[in-house]
C-alpha cells in the first residue's frame, strides 16, 4: 500500500474517503499535509465544533520518487493513531511500519456479509478510549463512523498523558472568560433583551408622524 496510488479495495475507500477535501485550497486544519501536490490532492477531513481531523492516507500521497516516499513515510511514520486496513490471513504486525509513534494501532479485518473484525492495539500506558474495543464486529454501515470516533477519542486518550495538557472545553472555557472579562458592558437584563430583540436605536425608529 506505502507505493500504490489506489486502493483496490471498494470497501477500503469507502471507510476513509468519506469527506474528501481538495487540499490545493482548504482553509481549515491541514495536519501537516501541503497545499502544493506534494503530499496529495485530497485527503477525508472530518470537522465539528470542537474538533478538526486531517486523516493521513497512504494511498492518497504521492511515491513516484524517493523524495515523495521519503515525505509520505515521515508523515504517516509520525501519525500516533493509525488506522490499518488488512486482508491478510494473519495479524497486522506493527513492524510494518518502522516508527517510534503509533501508539495506537485500529486494524480492521474483512469478514463475510459485510462485516469486520477489529483489533486495537497499543502502549500500555495509553488510557481506555472507544468506543470500538479489541476482538469488536462491527457492520460495514457503521464502520466509518466508529472507526473515525475511535480514533479520535485514541488521540485524546494520548494527549491527556502529556504533563499538564488541558482538554478542548478548558481552553474554550478560557477564551469565553477572556471575552466576559475584556468585553463586559453593564446594563440591566431588560436593555440587553431590548437591544437583541431592536437592536436599532430607538430615536432611528420611524415615528407616527413620519408616515
Amino acid at each position: 500500500m506505502l507505493n500504490s496510488k489506489h486502493s483496490t479495495v471498494p470497501a477500503t475507500r469507502k471507510t476513509v474517503s468519506s469527506i474528501p477535501v481538495n487540499l490545493t485550497n482548504h482553509c481549515g486544519f491541514m495536519g501537516g499535509l501541503q497545499k502544493n501536490k506534494s503530499t496529495g490532492l485530497t485527503t477525508p477531513y472530518f470537522a465539528t465544533s470542537t474538533v478538526e481531523v486531517m486523516f493521513h492516507v497512504s494511498t492518497r500521497m504521492p511515491s513516484d520518487s524517493d523524495d515523495s516516499l521519503t515525505k509520505k513515510l515521515r508523515h504517516l511514520g509520525n501519525d500516533e493513531v493509525h488506522i490499518v486496513w488488512s486482508e491478510h490471513t494473519r495479524d497486522y504486525r506493527r513492524g510494518i511500519i518502522p516508527t517510534e509513534f503509533g501508539d495506537v494501532l485500529i486494524v480492521i479485518y474483512p469478514m463475510k456479509n459485510h462485516m469486520f473484525s477489529i483489533q486495537i492495539m497499543k502502549k500500555p500506558e495509553v488510557p481506555f478510549f472507544g468506543p470500538l474495543f479489541d476482538g469488536a464486529i462491527v457492520n460495514g454501515k457503521i464502520l466509518p463512523i466508529m472507526v473515525r470516533a475511535t480514533a479520535i477519542n485514541a488521540s485524546r486518550a494520548l494527549k491527556s498523558l502529556i504533563p499538564l495538557y488541558q482538554n478542548f472545553y478548558e481552553e474554550r472555557a478560557r477564551y469565553l472568560q477572556t471575552i466576559v472579562q475584556h468585553h463586559l458592558e453593564p446594563t440591566t437584563f431588560e436593555d440587553f433583551a431590548a437591544q437583541v430583540f431592536c437592536p436599532a436605536p430607538y430615536h432611528h425608529l420611524p415615528s407616527e408622524t413620519d408616515h
